[in-house]
């Protein structure tokens, strides 16, 4: 891939869909709404009516694109290969570009993200641990069992458990760490932005997990947000700034692959950039004598939509690696692959059909019995917090980051 994306919604591309149908089977969002307009197949047909002239972009036509969470689990399925992604980003783009409306609070998200790491967020998250910490106390809202707050908007969609960011946000970034044993290779370790603001003590898990299989591990210094969601919301300029800058501060350093903790991010990395990627998990499984000794309790594993579909990671990764934990047992959902409801802006822009995949990843968790669910991706770990909080057993339940999980239990050698 070059430094800029061809975003014209071609007429190839629209009509790859054969509609079949497979895809609703694994939609999320058609499993809430069950309309047809609502699942991969009745997205693409609007692309394609729109492409072919039969029918104007429209702000409702837009809404309906806007309303897919992007997990790609249709093009997992897809028979004839349907590039969902690349339609659906560039259908994106063009009624960004086309129609009046505005998404502000998008725009200020997306933007957001593609700040973290300079000057003025690394100086806003030195203060914010303070002020949510101030205010958890004031409003008697502090969750201890997951070290978060219940940040109460008043207004539902702004309504979130939020976890404490880091004490030291970004504190990982510049840094090398040696391996415990004899050096078998260097990895380039890309933190991405909820590890960098909310989840430090997963990335430093990471690092230690991979200093234990002999792996030397760098994290850039001057990273930003990978630009997944702004590419996967239609706003391409803005991914383009951020893979120039990224693409050059990586393009500094040496390393054997990129190693990631956060499968959007990874899916990205491999996709887009080109860059040879592995999941931290993936890794261990691979490597295969670490080992782990639980204390006797059931655990569950949620599986992210993209680490599967961006990432193409084979799910049996995870599975491997979590029954080879000595004294723990493995259980999982019925729904363990079901997207659980984030997406990142979707679950703001979409509050209802997010809401209610959210409470089914819930109770598909409860009925496992376990003590504990796990998840490889930072905005899973988040969004399920905050879903056993608001609907389900938060007290007897731990959301744990998988590489938290494991680095707990790793039993020194």
């Amino acid at each position: 891939m070059g430094n800029e994306i061809n975003v014209s919604l071609t007429v190839e591309l629209a009509h790859q869909c054969v509609k079949c149908s497979a895809c609703r089977s694994v939609c999320p969002t058609y499993s809430v709404v069950k309309e047809e307009r609502s699942s991969p197949r009745g997205r693409l047909a609007l692309a394609e009516a729109v492409v072919d002239g039969l029918m104007p972009l429209t702000e409702d036509i837009a809404r309906q694109w806007n309303e897919c969470a992007m997990c790609r689990r249709c093009e997992w399925i897809c028979p004839n290969e349907v590039e969902y992604k690349e339609i659906m980003f560039r259908a994106r783009h063009l009624a960004d570009e086309k129609l009046e409306k505005r998404d502000f609070v998008k725009s200020a998200v997306y933007n957001g993200l593609a700040m973290m790491g300079n000057f003025i967020t690394k100086t806003a998250m030195k203060i914010a641990p303070k002020i949510l910490e101030f205010y958890g106390k004031a409003s008697k809202k502090e969750v201890p069992e997951y070290n978060a707050v219940f940040l109460d908007t008043g207004i539902p969609k702004f309504t979130k458990l939020m976890p404490k960011p880091t004490a030291k946000p970004f504190a990982l970034r510049g840094k090398i760490s040696k391996p415990n044993k004899e050096k078998k290779g260097r990895l380039l370790f890309f933190t991405g932005c909820m590890i960098d603001a909310f989840y430090g003590k997963t990335g430093e898990s990471v690092i230690k997990l991979m200093n234990s299989l002999g792996y030397e591990v760098v994290v850039p210094e001057n990273i930003r947000c990978c630009g997944a969601p702004q590419l996967y919301g239609g706003q391409v300029e803005l991914f383009e700034k951020l893979y120039r800058h990224n693409k050059e501060e990586i393009d500094k350093y040496e390393f054997d692959y990129i190693v990631v903790a956060c499968p959007t991010c990874g899916g990205a990395l491999k996709e887009e950039y080109k860059y040879p990627v592995k999941d931290f998990a993936e890794i261990l499984a691979e490597e295969g004598y670490l080992v782990f000794s639980g204390n006797g309790e059931k655990v569950t594993f949620h599986f992210p939509c993209h680490s599967y579909t961006a990432m193409k990671t084979n799910p049996n990764v995870y599975r491997t690696v979590l029954k080879n934990v000595k004294n723990a047992e493995y259980v999982e959902g019925e729904q363990a692959m079901m997207c659980c409801g984030f997406a990142g802006y979707f679950s703001v822009a979409n509050y209802e059909v997010a809401t209610e995949l959210q409470k089914r990843k819930v109770k598909d968790i409860e009925n496992t019995k376990a003590q504990y669910v796990l998840s490889d991706c930072p905005g899973c770990v988040f969004n399920i917090a905050d879903g056993m909080y608001k609907h389900g057993d938060y007290k007897n339940i731990q959301v744990k980051h998988l590489a938290d999980y494991l680095a707990e239990r790793l039993e020194e050698k």
